[in-house]
Order: structure tokens, then C-alpha cells, then sequence
């Protein structure tokens, strides 16, 4: 969902436009356990949503967090920006408040036992607990506050996949329409499968050396186009890792291999074979074994893919609906 994650999942700064992403590979990358000072001044409860109140701690933890992401990408946040991301985080908050109130009303229970299982998965992510409790120091966070984070995240799933999922439905002929209008984001690329022959020469023999081995190549290559299997040649002569396989370099697509190999592959046809290149590594000959257009998956095999996608993206705004309606039904008040 959008905007109704957990507050360590993401945060939108409002009117910026900007996304400060919060999955462990980033949000919780490094950023020392120095918290700079915000310019705004929180109250201790920032809100009340049906008598509960909502304590500044978890709005001035994501703040500064924000605040110090932009300030290391040279775009310090001045006070009236910080005010504006406040007020959204804490309406966020008041959204979220109201969806474990309702979860709760409902009947729905989160046990140890499932907060366990959450905290485990996500502890999973890391190479260790001991990583996983430094990235928590470096958030300003206590393993108790994530625990209760985590406990609202389960809540508010909970209550969705009662109140709102089971009334998502996407027809076949809505999916379809879908991939017809963004075929090209189901486009596989042109790919080449290529095998190459590698001769190092020693850089202390100088000249003489690379005439050596360009030599060497120049019969290599000779027999190579008068019927030689190219890959025993590879197995018998390459000096590459790959020699064993013959030097098959499997396919591959543009950009995932060495301009000087795939400029050449690309521009070759199946079964031709190049002239002598260098690089750093040596001289090389690449022979072109299989092509494979650029061509378009089929419906059938990204239907589902899309179905999810698109159940995803109504859950989202009906859960942004949800929670306008619970607004109108709740008493709220604010102290920001």
C-alpha cells in the first residue's frame, strides 16, 4: 500500500515529490548514531484518535531520518518543510491507528507467536541478528519499539485481507487491457550467445611478446574458419576460464557483457566468427552461436503477474478509502 505501511516501510515528503525508500538494503544503510536536531518542536502527543493518543516519538524518529537523507543529497529540509512532512506523517499515523482500532474491534488478535514469526522473517534479511541490531541502534530504535511496530504492520494486514481484499476483483478482459497498453514493459531483449578463444601475452616480453601470440592466434583463427570445431579449439588454446566449456559465454543480453565483446556480437550473424581483438586481458576471437530477437512475453505467461499487480494497486486506493471513512466515524484530534 501507498501510504498506509508501516512508518519504517517508506516515506513520501509531501509536496516534494521525492521518495526516501525504507528496505534494508537502503533506508538502513549507515548513517552513524548522531541524530541531528529537528527545526520544528513536537509535543509530546501529536494527535488522539478515539482517545488513543499518538506520542511524538515514532514521528520525530522518521523525521530525523528524512531529514538527514536529504540533508547527505545537499537538499537540507528548512523548517517549513519539515512542518509539512510532520503533518503527513502524523495524518499517516492517524490512519494507521485507526485500521489496528477497527482490527481490534473486530475480533482480530495478533499473538507472541505470530510477532515472533515476523520478527524472524524479517531479521532473515541480514547476515546476522548482530547487523540486524546495529541497523536498528543506528534507526534510534529499541528491539521493544520495532516489536510494536511490527505488531501494528500485522494488524493493519490483518484487517485488510478481511475488510478490503475480498472485494477486489479483476476481470480477465481489465488485465488484458492492461497488457495491451504497456506491451513494451513485457519486451524481452535481444539477446546473443557467444563463445570466445583468449591468448594472454606476457607485457614484460614487449613487443616481441604480443607478435608471439598474435601469431599463434593468426593460425588458431586460420583453422577456426577452415572447419575447425570452434569449441575444442577453445578447450585446446584458451587461456580463459571459460576454455573448459569450450568458451561459451551463454546468452546475454546488450548491456550485461563487455562493450568490446557485445558491439561485435550484436553486429554478427550465427555462425560467424570475428577477427582478432585485443583488451586488457589479451587477444580474442568471438564466435556468434545463437541470436534471439527482442520479442514480447505472452498475456498467458504475465496474466497473474498483472492480476497481482492491479489487485495490489485497487487494495491501495480502497484502503486510502477505508480510512476516509473511519476518519468521518472517529473522534481526532490534533496538537500540530
Amino acid at each position: 500500500m501507498a501510504r498506509f505501511v508501516s512508518l519504517n516501510s517508506y516515506l513520501i515528503l509531501l509536496g516534494m515529490g521525492l521518495l526516501i525508500s525504507a528496505n534494508p538494503a537502503n533506508v538502513w544503510a549507515h548513517t552513524g548514531h548522531k541524530h541531528d536536531a529537528l527545526k520544528i518542536k513536537l509535543p509530546q502527543v501529536v494527535a488522539q484518535v478515539n482517545g488513543v493518543d499518538i506520542s511524538r516519538e515514532a514521528i520525530s524518529r522518521e523525521l530525523k531520518k528524512a531529514a538527514q537523507q536529504y540533508k547527505k543529497r545537499g537538499m537540507p529540509l528548512n523548517a517549513d518543510q519539515e512542518k509539512s512532512a510532520a503533518k503527513k506523517l502524523i495524518d499517516d499515523e492517524i490512519g494507521r491507528t485507526l485500521l489496528v482500532l477497527k482490527a481490534k474491534d473486530s475480533g482480530i488478535n495478533i499473538t507472541r507467536d505470530m510477532l515472533d514469526k515476523r520478527l524472524k522473517e524479517v531479521k532473515a534479511k541480514f547476515r546476522s541478528d548482530a547487523v540486524f541490531e546495529h541497523k536498528l541502534a543506528d534507526r534510534g530504535m529499541t528491539l521493544d519499539q520495532y516489536r510494536a511496530e511490527l505488531e501494528t504492520d500485522l494488524y493493519m494486514d490483518q484487517i485488510i485481507k478481511k475488510e478490503i481484499e475480498p472485494k477486489i476483483k479483476i476481470p480477465e478482459n481489465e488485465t488484458r487491457d492492461y497488457y495491451e497498453k504497456n506491451k513494451n514493459k513485457f519486451e524481452s531483449q535481444e539477446k546473443v550467445r557467444a563463445s570466445i578463444i583468449l591468448l594472454k601475452f606476457n607485457p614484460k616480453e614487449g613487443k616481441a611478446g604480443e607478435q608471439k601470440a598474435l601469431k599463434k592466434f593468426e593460425s588458431i583463427l586460420d583453422q577456426v574458419r577452415n572447419g575447425a570445431d570452434f569449441s575444442a579449439m577453445a578447450k585446446k588454446f584458451s587461456q580463459d576460464s571459460l576454455a573448459s566449456k569450450g568458451g561459451d559465454l551463454g546468452f546475454f543480453a546488450r548491456k550485461q557483457m563487455l562493450p568490446a565483446f557485445s558491439q561485435r556480437a550484436f553486429k554478427m550473424k550465427a555462425g560467424e566468427v570475428s577477427d582478432i581483438f585485443r583488451t586488457g586481458h589479451g587477444f580474442h576471437i568471438l564466435k556468434v552461436t545463437d541470436k534471439k530477437p527482442a520479442e514480447a512475453s505472452p498475456f498467458e505467461a504475465e496474466k497473474e503477474k498483472i492480476k497481482n499487480f492491479l489487485i495490489q494497486k485497487k487494495v491501495s486506493q480502497a484502503t486510502r478509502d477505508y480510512i476516509e471513512v473511519l476518519k468521518k466515524q472517529a473522534k481526532i484530534k490534533t496538537y500540530f
